[in-house]
């Protein structure tokens, strides 16, 4: 693998819910998530960074996620790159010019401005046609999913096209009803809705737990401290092998497989592993958790590879700045979806 190229980390997930419902309800109303991308990417259009949190207006929430850019591709597929606030920022923390226009800002670590947004970017390739989503990460850990939920829904269900609102006394705008512009019917009352889930093979899971008896070791991978190993208690390294309690503080870290002996004693216990590990939503391959099985424990079943994920080298640069041009992002990702969407094949065949 070439060491000039950047390492895209690329998970695909089917979207199991986008657009405008009726509570309870499980078809929507209006459903076509090509209309509701276009009308984020023409809400933003005009609008400074800072002004595209869906929900600021609602709540102080200080985890606030906003719009950094929004580019269509040649295939009706749209890179959407979200800028994801933390609650406080030092040197080592990147930040935006929350007053740049959306796809112009730059991100910079020092200097920090009064108007600056520190937090970090995630990158989402959604692929309406297919009902696919791709999270694509670079240098961060976290890909942005679950705030990618939040943002989108509170945007369908508040900002969308079949929002009909106005402005009250108070200056607050308030959602009237919800229609289709081409049509006469209205909706007193819908949901925005945005989900998705994981491409899984669930066939190596169901393997563990009908097989459960058989386990008799647990392997994690992990960065731990050499100070931090020597205090841990052999329960303790176990309880952290099979991710039930906090993960170590990382001092002088080193990278290493950790294992120990198990048996579990029931199917609803290795469940309960199995669930803890499921809420990684973009585990690194150090998190990966792995089971050895009698008579054959040096082979590990890894969690990890029930998962479509991959990764890919990415043949762009970044500037001086540390962003990538979204045009330039948005041809490479249309190069590559067919390699993406084989993800979903290729974890069937496991």
């Amino acid at each position: 693998m070439a060491n000039d190229k950047i390492q895209a980390r690329i998970t695909l997930y089917n979207i199991s819910e986008a657009g405008l419902y009726k509570r309870g309800e499980k078809a929507p109303i209006f459903g076509d998530l090509n209309i509701f991308l276009k009308d984020l990417k023409n809400w933003v259009s005009d609008k400074t960074l800072n002004k595209t949190c869906t929900y600021a207006f609602l709540d102080g929430d200080e985890s606030k996620t906003f719009c950094y850019d929004i580019q269509e591709g040649t295939q009706g597929h749209y890179l959407l790159i979200t800028w994801n606030k933390v609650s406080s920022f030092s040197n080592g923390v990147a930040t935006v010019s929350g007053t740049s226009k959306v796809g112009e800002a730059d991100i910079k670590t020092n200097n920090h401005n009064v108007d600056d947004i520190p937090g970090f970017p995630t990158y989402f390739w959604i692929m309406p046609d297919k009902n696919k989503l791709a999270a694509i990460t670079f240098d961060y850990s976290q890909n942005g999913r679950q705030d990618l939920n939040r943002y989108l829904r509170e945007f369908f269900g508040k900002l969308s096209g079949y929002v009909v609102s106005k402005v009250d006394d108070q200056g607050v705008k308030v959602v009237e009803h919800y229609k289709d512009p081409k049509e006469t019917e209205i909706y007193k009352v819908l949901f925005g809705r945005f989900d998705a889930k994981l491409v899984v093979n669930p066939g190596k899971v169901q393997y563990l737990l009908n097989n459960w008896k058989d386990i008799r070791k647990v392997y994690r991978h992990n960065e731990m401290s050499i100070s931090e190993m020597v205090k841990l208690p052999k329960i303790a390294i176990l309880g952290k092998l099979i991710g039930m309690n906090q993960q170590p503080q990382k001092i002088s870290p080193i990278k290493f497989k950790l294992e120990a002996d198990v048996i579990f004693n029931s199917k609803e216990e290795l469940q309960s592993v199995i669930d803890e590990w499921d809420k990684l939503d973009n585990p690194t391959k150090w998190e990966n958790l792995g089971f050895g099985m009698l008579g054959n424990t040096q082979t590990p079943i890894w969690l990890a590879e029930s998962r479509a994920i991959d990764t890919f080298d990415c043949p762009l640069q970044r500037d001086s700045k540390q962003i990538f041009k979204s045009k330039e992002l948005v041809k490479w990702l249309d190069s590559i979806t067919p390699k993406i969407l084989k993800l979903e094949e290729k974890n069937e065949d496991n």
